[in-house]
């Protein structure tokens, strides 16, 4: 049986996610790179967030051979996940440009791991115009209507170390893609009844306030009270804030909620605060 061996991985880690592990990602290798891979009797592995490239001991002449030329390994990424776009940092928006990472100029977090773009989570600099000379040929016509959220293109020269059956220094096979959760602003509306009382939202953390936003009348004739956060608010898949609503009540607080239910994803609209447009998470307490 043949010995396999790691030559390379890459890890997409996503900060909305418990564990960082974005369990919808579509990670789809370009023909030119199955057939890459059937060449040279390679085996590909995708498990969660990671997909791993094996190579056996007796082929590893073949590999350098072939590198004479540079192995090329690039692999579209999509997602099942319709909402991945309103959860994730920089915002993903189709069009004519399209975030790539590569190989090329590796940079190292604080834990010493190789990442694949040069800030320490993706940032808007990774994005590059679809025509670019850098995956042009990756992009199918059927890409242009269903475009993947990113392309990750891994090259091997004749000189890597990782072209070696050491199995020393692993880190160096490792990759990894780094997502910052989006932010938005929570917005809370006190409907009806509850509009009218003198109700603040406290944050047993300390560190969310909200103010007073204004009131606003639904079809219906239907009034609520909105009080919004101060600031921007990461977003989580399992938001751990602990927020409570409480009433002045003859001189005195009173908890009316003792937890107000957190923002979802679901209910996500656009407005402007302070003159910018920012995400803004709607929740209804009745």
């Amino acid at each position: 049986m043949n010995a396999y061996q790691l030559l390379y991985s890459v890890t997409v880690e996503h900060m909305y996610f418990a564990g960082k592990i974005c369990k919808s990602l579509k990670f789809v290798p370009t023909p030119a790179t199955s057939r890459l891979l059937n060449r040279t009797d390679l085996l590909l592995r995708i498990i969660d967030n990671r997909f791993s490239v094996f190579f056996a001991s007796e082929q590893l002449d073949i590999l350098r051979l072939c590198a004479e030329d540079d192995l090329i390994f690039t692999f579209k990424v999509f997602s099942h996940d319709e909402n991945f776009s309103y959860y994730t940092q920089p915002d993903i928006q189709p069009g004519h440009t399209i975030l790539y990472f590569d190989n090329q100029k590796l940079n190292q977090d604080q834990a010493g791991r190789f990442l694949l773009h040069a800030e320490p989570q993706v940032s808007s600099g990774d994005f590059v115009d679809l025509e670019s000379d850098l995956i042009r040929d990756d992009l199918d016509p059927k890409d242009r209507h269903i475009q993947p959220y990113f392309i990750i293109k891994i090259i091997l020269r004749k000189d890597t170390p990782l072209l070696t059956l050491s199995r020393e220094n692993v880190q160096l096979r490792e990759f990894y893609i780094a997502f910052a959760s989006n932010h938005s602003f929570w917005k809370y509306y006190l409907m009806d009844s509850l509009s009218g009382r003198s109700l603040y939202i406290s944050d047993l953390d300390d560190t969310i306030e909200f103010e007073d936003a204004g009131n606003i009348v639904f079809p219906g004739n239907r009034s609520a009270r909105m009080l919004q956060s101060t600031r921007a608010i990461p977003m989580y898949e399992q938001p751990a804030q602990r927020l409570q609503l409480k009433e002045v009540f003859d001189s005195r607080d009173r908890v009316l909620i003792k937890r107000l239910p957190n923002a979802s994803i679901m209910q996500i609209s656009t407005e402007p605060v302070k003159g910018k447009m920012e995400n803004i998470s709607e929740i209804y307490i009745h």
